[in-house]
């Protein structure tokens, strides 16, 4: 199986790159996309111009909007939303969709969202199944936390994670989002974030994954 793992940063597809060594089945790829959707969507498209995918990994930290989510929690990415793709308004915030500009049941789109369709095509059980919000900038203000929280009802914020899926969805290639948790979103403290112990979790992760992974018809819906 001819697999891509893409990360927006180095640091988080380091262990994995080193851990990949040990698997003998797969033809493994690595690409870093760079931070936030501008960077990923350009990065990724690009990479998939020159060549053919089964499937592909979009790995990283993520933050949590949730006090069940704890730090090191390894998460599968069910569904994720554009959260700063539209227009302020004095007293809002007001989506695309919102505005009817895009049709929100518009392929890829479903509701407004971008949902992953392949989750039943794996074992999946040991990672806690979410919803993501994407951000251009990351949440560290607490009106702003609010307001999306509030608006969007997400589990963790990423600032890759829907351009991936608009990318993967618009080119029918199978593909997975996951993520661990580095935080809890809250006004910005860096010392209550645990990085070390998200990327070392993650990256056990998408290891036992990969490893596990056998040969599967994967239907694109």
């Amino acid at each position: 199986m001819n697999i891509l793992i893409t990360a927006a940063t180095a640091l988080e597809l380091q262990g994995i790159w080193e851990k990949s060594k040990q698997l003998q089945n797969h033809n493994i790829d690595f690409c870093i996309t760079g931070i936030g959707c501008t960077l990923t969507t350009y990065t990724l498209t690009k990479k998939l111009c020159n060549t053919k995918f089964d499937l592909i990994l979009n790995i990283g930290i993520a933050g949590s909007f949730k006090k069940n989510l704890e730090t090191g929690t390894n998460v599968i990415v069910e569904c994720e939303v554009f959260g700063n793709l539209g227009i302020t308004y004095p007293h809002k915030f007001s989506t695309l969709f919102d505005e009817n500009l895009i049709n929100e049941n518009e392929y890829p789109f479903t509701n407004g969202k971008l949902f992953c369709p392949h989750l039943k095509d794996f074992d999946l059980k040991s990672l806690k199944s979410v919803c993501g919000v994407t951000v251009d900038a990351a949440s560290g203000e607490q009106n702003q936390i609010e307001k999306i929280k509030t608006q969007f009802n997400a589990d963790i914020e990423t600032m890759e994670g829907a351009a991936f899926f608009y990318v993967c969805l618009s080119e029918k290639i199978p593909f997975l989002e996951i993520r661990s948790v580095s935080n809890y979103i809250e006004p910005r403290n860096k010392n209550n974030w645990n990085i070390t112990l998200a990327l070392e979790n993650m990256t056990n992760a998408v290891f036992d994954f990969l490893n596990n992974l056998q040969s599967q018809q994967i239907k694109i819906n």
